[in-house]
């Protein structure tokens, strides 16, 4: 009889794999019964072609030209089921015919500005050629998850694509019936779980992330609101503001609460305001001409360029406030604050171009020669597992820069991928294979997925966190330089996200070490192990202003981080992308 402690070692393992799985579809729909297909309240009448964007996303959307380069694609709208059916709630635009960024259209999504971002083919382009391998034609793209699992309906509002089916990788699907008559009831069961992430994203997001894309008032109100956002800029910088065809005019405004010296008057104040803005007239009520406006495809903007000298007026000042009012031919206005540094006029400052202050980055080094493994199946829809193919990955990149770069890092990992036929034995001469189109390197990932343990479970390669350190002997066993040693973070609330998580990921990529990390792919029991090669972090100054009794009061100045990890996903070539660092679990191999 087995006892009940044995029972519940039983039950802790097969919850700790199911954590770490992406469950097949179609296993899970077989035990759904005959539940009624729903399908019929999402048909569709005819996508109006006109949509416009939103200006949280076109302000996002200029922020990443700096970074990207230019917009080259007319912004696709994607949809969330939870959200209102006409509400689209993200934009994907492509820059420069190589890159990808799925952008929140507002807080209303409760999700990063930037969602996820990568190279092209988009994960849109990736639904259209599934859905036309079937003979389906894709009408309406849908965020599935925080993960950045999509899908897409057809006009009738049946499933026809899922990225899901390349993520997953739970056996060829080509020529076979990927079951999508059943999707949307699979869909519907695992709605609590999926309401559950985007509780669990919008919190996360409420604790990084400012409102600062100003607040709407009547063209006669001026204080209607109690408290408000105002953003840090700096002498030299500029000011992208989103204009839509509805835009009747854009005027700097004074905040009538704010106290000014006596010998100031709000006339001399906005004139004085007037001329550190480029494009601003006196003359028009202190309005931007709006003739200057800048535009990529449909997103038309006005940059407004600050001047690095202040007036004579505020040289006594430590900063300079004022608002952007944009007026809409709807009578509403859109108000945004800004506080300008006045103190830094005599400093000589670098121009500005982005509402960020500071950029910091990093990234392993020599990432040209980090290799491009994926999974394979090892037997009948079991594929190999995403943690053997991590590990893979990073013994490939030691090997192939060792054989390299042998002047900068020495020879000593040039037995981490060897010449015999599982790539574990014989010379030391030969390479570590750039991709996953060897059977040299499918066996030797095949040899890590024994030495950690992995089984397969749901037609899924599962390796629970608690073994994955089991690699560290392979490695010392190899690696013939330096200490060899493995390190990993121990997370007990293995559903949950830990910061300290991503701030230990970010000091192992800065030190130059590709970091394996545990992240969410599509619900809380479908995790996955790519690897980290890159950071990246953007900060700003912001403040609280709040309306007290006539006059306003601001709190401390705070700083806001936009980080993102660029993750190798070990699904095959175009799969790689920056995401925002919400991880469960981090390892290195170090020597």
């Amino acid at each position: 009889m087995t006892s009940p402690v044995t029972l519940l070692l039983m039950v802790i393992l097969l919850a700790d794999a199911r954590a770490h799985l992406a469950v097949d579809e179609s296993l899970k729909t077989d035990f759904l019964g005959d539940l009624k297909d729903k399908t019929d309240q999402f048909k569709y009448e005819n996508e109006p072609e006109d949509t416009q964007v939103s200006w949280h996303a076109v302000e996002e959307m200029l922020e990443l030209v700096e970074e990207l380069g230019n917009v080259t694609n007319v912004p696709a709208a994607i949809y969330r089921d939870d959200l209102a059916s006409d509400y689209v709630a993200y934009w994907l635009v492509e820059f420069n015919s190589s890159q990808y960024a799925v952008v929140s259209a507002g807080a209303e999504t409760g999700d990063h500005k930037v969602s996820i971002q990568g190279s092209l083919p988009s994960p849109i382009s990736k639904l259209d050629v599934t859905a036309e391998g079937y003979g389906k034609k894709c009408f309406r793209y849908l965020m599935l998850s925080p993960g950045g699992e999509m899908m897409c309906r057809d006009k009738n509002g049946k499933i026809v694509a899922t990225t899901a089916e390349e993520m997953l990788l739970t056996g060829n699907y080509s020529g076979e019936d990927p079951r999508f008559e059943h999707a949307h009831e699979y869909i519907e069961q695992q709605r609590s779980e999926l309401a559950a992430l985007w509780a669990a994203r919008a919190a996360e997001v409420a604790k990084t992330s400012f409102k600062a894309d100003g607040h709407v008032v009547l063209p006669t109100d001026t204080n209607d609101v109690s408290s408000y956002t105002e953003v840090y800029v700096h002498l030299g910088g500029v000011i992208r503001i989103p204009i839509h065809e509805d835009t009747v005019s854009l005027k700097i405004g004074y905040p009538a609460d704010r106290q000014t010296p006596p010998v100031i008057g709000s006339g001399q104040y906005l004139e004085a305001v007037c001329r550190i803005l480029s494009f601003c007239r006196v003359d028009d009520g202190f309005g931007i001409d709006l003739s200057h406006k800048k535009t990529l495809l449909r997103l038309s903007y006005i940059e407004i360029a600050i001047s690095k000298h202040v007036p004579a007026l505020f040289s006594n000042r430590r900063s300079v406030e004022f608002e952007l009012r944009l007026q809409l031919s709807t009578g509403e206005v859109r108000v945004t604050h800004y506080s300008l540094d006045s103190t830094l006029s005599r400093q000589k400052r670098s121009r500005q171009y982005t509402a960020y202050a500071t950029k910091v980055s990093c990234a392993i080094p020599w990432e040209t020669y980090f290799p491009n493994y994926w999974q394979h199946d090892i037997k009948t829809n079991c594929p190999v597992g995403c943690g053997p193919v991590a590990w893979a990955m990073i013994f490939g990149y030691y090997d192939r820069r060792s054989h390299y770069k042998s002047s900068t890092f020495g020879t000593g990992s040039r037995d981490l991928f060897r010449c015999g036929s599982d790539g574990t034995t014989g010379s030391n001469g030969c390479v570590a294979p750039v991709n996953s189109n060897n059977d040299k390197i499918k066996k030797y990932t095949e040899k890590i997925a024994k030495t950690l343990g992995t089984w397969c479970i749901f037609k899924n390669g599962a390796t629970p966190v608690y073994k994955m350190d089991r690699i560290e002997d392979f490695f010392k066993e190899r690696q013939k330089s330096g200490s060899p040693r493995v390190l990993q973070t121990n997370n007990v609330w293995k559903l949950i996200p830990r910061r300290q998580i991503a701030d230990t990921t970010k000091t192992w990529i800065c030190q130059g070490w590709p970091v394996v990390v545990g992240t969410v792919e599509g619900g809380p029991f479908k995790w996955h192990f790519p690897v980290a090669t890159r950071y990246q972090a953007q900060s700003r100054k912001w403040r609280r202003c709040f309306r007290i009794w006539r006059k306003t009061r601001c709190g401390r100045w705070h700083t806001q981080w936009k980080i993102q990890i660029f993750t190798h996903q070990g699904w095959g070539s175009g799969y790689d992308l920056w995401r925002t660092p919400s991880l469960h679990y981090a390892a290195i191999a170090r020597y």
